[in-house]
This record gives C-alpha cells, sequence and structure tokens, in this order.
C-alpha cells in the first residue's frame, strides 16, 4: 500500500454519502505512549513525515476489530486528502498502522486541522500539532540552508576545476604548435622532452578526475546526512493528544486495500493561520485542483457513533474477542469483554452473603426462643438464662 490516498472522499453523515453505522463493525481501541519526534527534512513534497518510535517492551497502541496494530507513520498533508462536508479542511493528519502480525490491512487514522473556531477544543493536541509543524518548518529551512551553502560551494569548485581542464587544453594546443616549429637536429632529446610534459599532463588528468569524485562523495555523504529524520524537542509527543473519543466515520479502500477512520470537522485540530502558512510553504497539495463531486464516493462510508475507546495494554490479555456473523447482509463484528477471574469473585461473593444470612436468622431464632421462655415462666423474678430449658434436650 502507498503512504499518499488516490482517493478523495467525502466525508458526511448526510445522504447519500451516508452508507450506514458501524459501530460493532468498525471497534476502535487505542492506548498511545509517550514517543520521540522526528522530522524528514525533504521540502517541496506532497507531505511532512513525522517518526512515532516503537516501544521497546512491545506495547500494542491500537486494537481494530480484534487485529494489533503499531504506529507505522505519521503524516501530515496540506490541504486535506478528504473533502469534509463538500470542502476541504486546511490541513489533515493521518496516523498509519501495521498489524503486529503482518497479516491485517493497513490502517489511517485521519483528523483535520483547521483555523476555523468550530471545532470542539482540544488544547493539548492543538499545542502538539503547532508544535509539530512549527520544528519541522525549522528544520526544513535550517536544511535548505545549508544545502544551499553545498551546491555553491560544489559550484565554485567545479568551475575551478573545468577552468583547470582549460587551461590542460591549452597547454595540449601549445605543445603540438611547438613540435611543428621545434628543428630536427635534436628529435630524440625533443621526443623526451614530449614524453615528460605528456606525463605531466596525464598527472594532472588523474588528479582533476580524483578531486572531481572525491567532492562528489562529500556531496553525496553531506546531503545523506541533512536528510536523516531531525529530533525535535517535543518532550510530550503522543497520539493520545490528538486522538479523540468521539464518533468517527469508517471506509474500506478496495484499490488500496486499507481502513480508514475519518473524524469529521468538529473534532478537527484547531491551529493559528500562520501555522497553515508555513505548512503551505513547505509541501504542496497532493491530488492537483481537486474539485468536490457528489460521485466522489466510490465506497461505503459508514459511521461509529459510539466513537474510539482507550484502553491500557496490561489490559489485552483479560479480554476475549468473539466474531459474530449473523446470516443475512450483515457483516457486523461484535466485540464482547470477559474478564477472566470474574465467575471465581461471583461465587465467593455469593457464599460470603449466604454465610451472614445463616448467622442472622440463627441470632434471630435465639432471641425469639428466650423472648418466649421469659413470658412462659413461672417465677420471672428469678428468671435467667441457665433457667431456660434446652429445646434439644
Amino acid at each position: 500500500m502507498s503512504d499518499q490516498p488516490t482517493i478523495l472522499m467525502n466525508i458526511s453523515e448526510a445522504s447519500p454519502y451516508l452508507t450506514g453505522f458501524c459501530d460493532l463493525k468498525c471497534d476502535y481501541s487505542f492506548y498511545y505512549p509517550l514517543s520521540i519526534c522526528s522530522v524528514y527534512p525533504y521540502s517541496h513534497t506532497a507531505v511532512l513525515n513525522f517518526t512515532y518510535e516503537k516501544q521497546p517492551n512491545g506495547v500494542k497502541e491500537v486494537l481494530y476489530n480484534g487485529i494489533e496494530y503499531n504506529v507505522s507513520n505519521v503524516m501530515i498533508f496540506s490541504p486535506s486528502i478528504h473533502f469534509f462536508d463538500g470542502g476541504l479542511a486546511e490541513a489533515e493528519i493521518v496516523i498509519l498502522h501495521e498489524s503486529v502480525s503482518g497479516n491485517g490491512s493497513p490502517l489511517l487514522v485521519c483528523v483535520p486541522i483547521t483555523t476555523s473556531s468550530g471545532s470542539i477544543p482540544n488544547y493539548k493536541g492543538s499545542s502538539l500539532v503547532s508544535n509539530m509543524i512549527k520544528y519541522a518548518v525549522e528544520k526544513i529551512a535550517m536544511t535548505e540552508s545549508i544545502e544551499q551553502t553545498l551546491n555553491k560551494e560544489l559550484a565554485s569548485v567545479e568551475n575551478n576545476i573545468t577552468g583547470l581542464n582549460s587551461e590542460i587544453s591549452d597547454l595540449n594546443s601549445e605543445i603540438l604548435q611547438l613540435e611543428s616549429e621545434l628543428p630536427k637536429t635534436h628529435e630524440k632529446r625533443d621526443i623526451g622532452q614530449e614524453k615528460s610534459v605528456q606525463s605531466n599532463i596525464k598527472s594532472s588528468y588523474t588528479n582533476v578526475t580524483t578531486i572531481t569524485k572525491d567532492i562528489n562523495d562529500i556531496y553525496y555523504h553531506a546531503n545523506n546526512q541533512l536528510y536523516q529524520p531531525q529530533p525535535l524537542p517535543i518532550t510530550d509527543y503522543t497520539l493520545e493528544f490528538i486522538i479523540p473519543i468521539s464518533p468517527f466515520f469508517s471506509y474500506t479502500d478496495t484499490n488500496e486495500n486499507a481502513n480508514y477512520i475519518v473524524y469529521g470537522m468538529t473534532n478537527a485540530i484547531f491551529v493559528d493561520q500562520s501555522i497553515i502558512q508555513d505548512l503551505s510553504g513547505i509541501i504542496m497539495p497532493i491530488f492537483k485542483n481537486p474539485t468536490y463531486n457528489d460521485n466522489d464516493n466510490i465506497f461505503p462510508l459508514f459511521l461509529n457513533q459510539t466513537g474510539a475507546t482507550n484502553f491500557l495494554t496490561n489490559n489485552l490479555s483479560d479480554e476475549i474477542y468473539i466474531d459474530c456473523q449473523p446470516t443475512g447482509s450483515s457483516n457486523q463484528q461484535t466485540n464482547i469483554t470477559t474478564p477472566t477471574d470474574a465467575s471465581g469473585i461471583q461465587i465467593k461473593t455469593s457464599s460470603v452473603q449466604f454465610l451472614i444470612y445463616v448467622m442472622f436468622f440463627i441470632m434471630v431464632l435465639v432471641v425469639i426462643y428466650m423472648f418466649f421462655a421469659y413470658i412462659t415462666h413461672p417465677d420471672k423474678k428469678n428468671f435467667s438464662i441457665s433457667s431456660i430449658k434446652n429445646p434439644f434436650a
């Protein structure tokens, strides 16, 4: 599957875009721990790429329909890769997940980014995304500056090499001219001198070639170093701040064999206009001149009204997920969670309650028996517990 989408879907609850609901079929749970953020400093491409390092202890970050996923890449596009109610958002963050087992289809979780104030406030998400873009712009500007300096230095050296080659060529021409003018009386001596000069010229050519190769190698390695992921000073980098616990849309791109989770504009990440301007200056639109078309939605679009859930990965072992495939047209998947030790707790609780009831009942019987023994005793003044007859004797 390519990292970049090929279809521009319209995300909308209105007819005819929404096909139905998928609260069970598109069940999405996540737990994104803190990670280290780096950016690939490429400018004027269609996407801004960030890293999200996998956890060393094997933490599973996402469970989607019973399949475990981890984050593979974090991307930011501008403008968005989806239409939202017929219009494009200023940008969109897309989180690419790959299945842990390698057998599941890729999962892409998408959240629009906007400068409009109509979205639900998400201050942590807004701060995080703004910092990601701001620092990325700085890193890319620094990289471009270094690259421009290298290009200028390389161009200068190449000009010097070109000049040296020209001088050598002129020297060859002068030698040929001298050869035609030399007297033949000292032919042996002249031939020796000619060979010596030619050897020096050949040596100069070799030196020029070696210098050119060395300079190109240095330039190549410098460029490789420039485009390595550059770490960003973001200490609170977690996708938990970006993904809302809210209803979301879902569809499957059958062309790319990929599952999409897309949040609507009410859950968009809000950023300042200056952030979008900086972003637009370093990346290009993925789609050239996108136009809205009612027939763009070639894949069925579903809405999960329940929304995502957040879980801790140490509880994964205590859950059982059962796929239900009912007859008929529905293919919905039901997730049933059963604690492994629930039955034991229920049995213990019931036993304790039963024992308490029995003891209370016996105490009531004893009190009633003592009361009747007292009222039926002939000498109430001398009544004592020892005078009560044992009913079982």
